[in-house]
C-alpha cells in the first residue's frame, strides 16, 4: 500500500510538473507575442518620425541627417516624386513577409533593425486614398522576436498626414544687405545670424567693434522681455544655449575691439568673459573670409592662421564646437527672403506670401505639390487701411469712405489718435465685408487699435482669427507723405509714466512702402500684454508654451517693403517679429538718436543693418529659442513647425 501511495503521488507531482511547465510555456507565449506587438508598433514610431524628417530635413541632400545638414532643407520637399524619404532611397521592394494580404506598393524602408531583443522592418507607401498627395503616407511594420517557444510576428498599419505649418526659416537675425556692408556699426547678438548677401570684391558684410559680437544664451536680457517669452523647455529646464550659429555665404566678417568676439569662452577669462549656460557658439559655416585688428576666426591648422577651436583656441574672440564647422550649407536658400516669396500656412499653399494689389505674384510653382494652393495669402484676407483706391479700397468704417482712411494713415505717421471731427477715435471700427474676409462670423464684432499705446484687433470678440493665425492689417502709405515721415509710429501709454506699447492677441502689421521709405518707426517700448492659457489663442491652462505671453498668447509682427527705424529716445525695450526687404536690397533696419540701450527680442530679417548712429551698442536677443514655435502665418520666413498625426490603425 506505501508503495502504491509513493506510485500514484509520482504520477500526480509528474502532471503538476507538466500543467506548471505548459502554462510557463504559455505565459512566455504570451509574453514573446505582446512583445513582438510592442517591436511592430515601434517599428511604427520609426516610420513616423522618418515622415517628420522628411519635412524638416529633406530627401535630396546626400549628407546624413544631423543638425547641421537638417537646418537647410529643400523649399519643398516631395518623397514621392523623389522615391526618398528622409534621404532613404524607397527603391527596394517591401520583403513578401509584411505583405501576407497581398497589398502593393509599398517600399522598404527599414530592415530588421534590432530592437528590445526583436527586430522590425516598416516600409512605406502612397496613401492609397490619395497616392499623388506627398503629405500623405501609409506605413507597415512587422516586428519579430524569438523565444524557446519560437518566433512570434506582428504586422501592424497606420496612415499618417504631415500638417506642414510654416516654411523653414532662415536664421533668427538674416542679412542680405547692398555693397555698402550688410552689418554696419557694432551689435550684440544673443542667437544665429546669416549673412547672404555681400556683393561685390572686399564687402565686409560685418565689422564687430567695442563690446559687440555673437553669444548663444539669454544673459543680459532685461526682465520685462525675458519673462515674457519661453526661457524653459518643455521639460522645465532653464534653456542654457540658443544653439547660435553663424552663417556667411559671401563677404568678410572683421573682429577690430579687444571686447567683440564670437562666442565666449566656456571657462576662463577672455575678451567675452565667462558667464553661466553654454557661451561657445555651435557652428560657423562660412564661404567669406576673415579680417580684423583683433582677431581672424580663419579655419583651423593647416591654415596658419588661428582657428576657431572651442575652449582651446589661442584666439579667445573665436569660440565654436571645432566639429561645427565648414563652408556656406549648400542647401540654404541663396538670397534673403521677400515678401513676395511663396509659403505654407497649416498645410495650404500660397504663391505669394504679400502680393500688393494691381500686380501679379512672379512665383508659378505650387508651393505644396499635388495638395491645396492658392495665389496669395496676406493681402487677400487682411484689413486695408489704403485712401489710395477708392472707398473700396478701404476698410475702416467711421463714414465707410476713403477718407476714413486717409485720417488714420494721417494720425499714425505721428502717433496720435485718428480724429475724424468729433475728438479721438482710438478703436476703429472695420466694415462687414472686411469682417467676414478674416472668418467672423457675426460681421460687425471686427474693430481695430493701433494708437494710445495699444494695439490690437479683434474678431468675434477674440484679439485673433478664428482659425488661430494672426490678424493681418495692410497699410499703404500716403503718397503725400514726407521721404522722412514714418507709415507708422509707435504711441506710447504715458511719455512720462510709460513709454511703452503694449499689443494683446495677434496681429501683423505689413507696410505696403517705397524702398527707402521709413515703414516703421519705434521710439517707445513695444511689449506684449503679461497674459497666458488664453482659450481664445488655442492654448490649455498649464500647456508649454502657452504658459509665457510670446509667442502663443500675443505676437506682432511688423513687415515692409521700405525700412523700420529705431528712432530717438532713451533706453528701451522691444519684442516682436520683424521683416524688410525689397528686390532692390535696400531695406533697412536702423537706429538713429537712440541715447540709451535698445534690447530687441524676437527675429529680425532685413537687407542692412544699420547701427553706426546709435548711442550705445543695440542688443538683439533671439526669442523664442525654438523658432518653430512662431506663428506659422508670421511671413515667408517664418519659423518652421510639422506636426505629424496618425490615424487608421490596422493590425495585418
Amino acid at each position: 500500500m506505501g508503495l502504491m501511495l509513493v506510485f500514484v503521488m509520482t504520477i500526480l507531482g509528474l502532471a503538476l510538473f507538466n500543467v506548471a511547465r505548459l502554462d510557463a510555456r504559455l505565459k512566455l507565449d504570451s509574453q514573446t507575442t505582446v512583445r513582438a506587438l510592442e517591436i511592430a508598433e515601434a517599428g511604427l514610431e520609426r516610420g513616423l518620425h522618418l515622415f517628420y524628417l522628411e519635412f524638416m530635413c529633406g530627401p535630396t541632400v546626400t549628407s546624413p541627417i544631423n543638425a547641421a545638414n537638417c537646418a537647410n532643407p529643400p523649399p519643398t520637399p516631395n518623397w514621392i516624386t523623389d522615391n526618398k524619404l528622409a534621404r532613404i532611397s524607397l527603391a527596394t521592394a517591401c520583403p513578401a513577409a509584411l505583405l501576407t494580404d497581398g497589398a502593393a506598393g509599398f517600399k522598404q524602408l527599414v530592415l530588421d533593425q534590432a530592437f528590445a531583443g526583436g527586430t522590425y522592418t516598416v516600409c512605406v507607401r502612397p496613401d492609397p486614398a490619395a497616392p499623388s498627395n506627398q503629405l500623405k503616407a501609409q506605413f507597415r511594420s512587422r516586428g519579430a522576436l524569438t523565444a524557446l517557444t519560437g518566433t512570434a510576428s506582428h504586422i501592424v498599419q497606420i496612415n499618417a498626414t504631415a500638417n506642414v505649418t510654416a516654411n523653414k526659416p532662415h536664421a533668427p537675425f538674416a542679412i542680405g544687405g547692398p555693397t555698402g556692408g550688410a552689418f554696419r556699426g557694432g551689435a550684440r547678438i544673443a542667437g544665429s545670424i546669416q549673412f547672404v548677401k555681400c556683393p561685390g570684391s572686399g564687402c565686409i558684410a560685418a565689422n564687430f567693434s567695442g563690446n559687440s559680437g555673437i553669444q548663444n544664451n539669454y544673459n543680459g536680457l532685461n526682465a520685462s522681455l525675458h519673462d515674457r517669452i519661453p526661457w524653459k523647455y518643455a521639460d522645465g529646464t532653464t534653456v542654457n544655449t540658443l544653439g547660435a550659429v553663424l552663417k556667411v555665404k559671401e563677404g568678410t566678417i572683421q573682429i577690430t575691439a579687444n571686447s567683440a568676439c564670437l562666442g565666449g569662452p566656456e571657462s576662463g577669462g577672455g575678451a567675452c568673459g565667462n558667464t553661466p549656460a553654454q557661451d561657445t557658439l555651435t557652428g560657423v559655416y562660412s564661404s567669406g573670409d576673415w579680417s580684423g585688428s583683433q582677431g581672424s576666426c580663419n579655419p583651423p591648422p593647416p591654415s596658419s592662421n588661428k582657428g576657431l577651436n572651442g575652449s582651446t583656441t589661442t584666439n579667445s574672440r573665436c569660440n565654436v564646437w571645432t566639429s561645427a564647422q565648414g563652408p556656406y550649407p549648400s542647401g540654404e536658400l541663396p538670397a534673403i527672403p521677400l515678401l513676395s516669396d511663396s509659403t505654407i500656412i497649416d498645410g495650404v499653399g500660397y504663391r505669394c506670401f504679400f502680393n500688393p494689389p494691381g500686380s501679379t505674384c512672379p512665383n508659378t510653382t505650387d508651393p505644396v505639390s499635388g495638395g491645396t494652393n492658392f495665389p496669395e495669402y496676406f493681402y487677400t484676407s487682411a484689413w486695408r487701411i489704403d485712401a489710395s483706391r477708392g472707398d473700396a479700397g478701404c476698410d475702416i468704417n467711421v463714414t465707410g469712405t476713403a477718407a476714413d482712411c486717409t485720417t488714420v494713415l494721417t494720425a499714425l505717421e505721428t502717433g496720435a489718435t485718428p480724429n475724424f471731427g468729433s475728438g479721438p477715435v482710438p478703436v476703429l471700427p472695420i466694415k462687414p465685408a472686411a469682417c467676414t474676409r478674416q472668418g467672423a462670423t457675426n460681421a460687425t464684432s471686427c474693430t481695430l487699435q493701433i494708437a494710445a499705446g495699444h494695439i490690437v484687433g479683434f474678431i468675434d470678440g477674440n484679439p485673433i482669427r478664428p482659425d488661430v493665425e494672426p490678424i493681418n492689417v495692410y497699410l499703404n502709405r500716403l503718397g503725400t507723405a514726407p521721404a522722412a515721415t514714418p507709415t507708422l509710429k509707435t504711441s506710447p501709454v504715458d511719455v512720462v509714466a510709460d513709454n511703452n506699447m503694449y499689443y494683446q492677441g495677434k496681429l501683423i502689421i505689413v507696410a505696403d512702402n517705397p524702398a527707402g521709405t521709413p515703414a516703421f518707426e519705434i521710439d517707445t517700448g513695444l511689449l506684449s500684454d503679461t497674459t497666458v492659457n488664453q482659450a481664445w489663442a488655442g492654448c490649455g491652462s498649464g500647456a508649454y508654451p502657452c504658459g509665457y505671453p510670446y509667442p502663443a498668447n500675443h505676437f506682432v509682427g511688423m513687415l515692409t517693403t521700405g525700412d523700420i527705424k529705431l528712432g530717438p529716445g532713451g533706453a528701451r525695450n522691444i519684442l516682436g517679429t520683424f521683416f524688410a526687404a525689397n528686390p532692390g536690397l535696400t531695406a533697412q533696419f536702423y537706429v538713429t538718436g537712440a541715447t540709451g540701450t535698445i534690447q530687441v527680442a524676437g527675429t529680425v530679417s532685413a537687407q542692412q543693418f544699420d547701427f553706426t548712429n546709435a548711442g550705445t551698442v543695440p542688443q538683439l536677443y533671439q526669442a523664442p529659442w525654438n523658432l518653430g514655435l512662431v506663428p506659422g502665418a508670421a511671413g515667408p520666413a517664418a519659423g518652421s513647425f510639422v506636426s505629424i498625426v496618425s490615424s487608421k490603425w490596422d493590425h495585418i
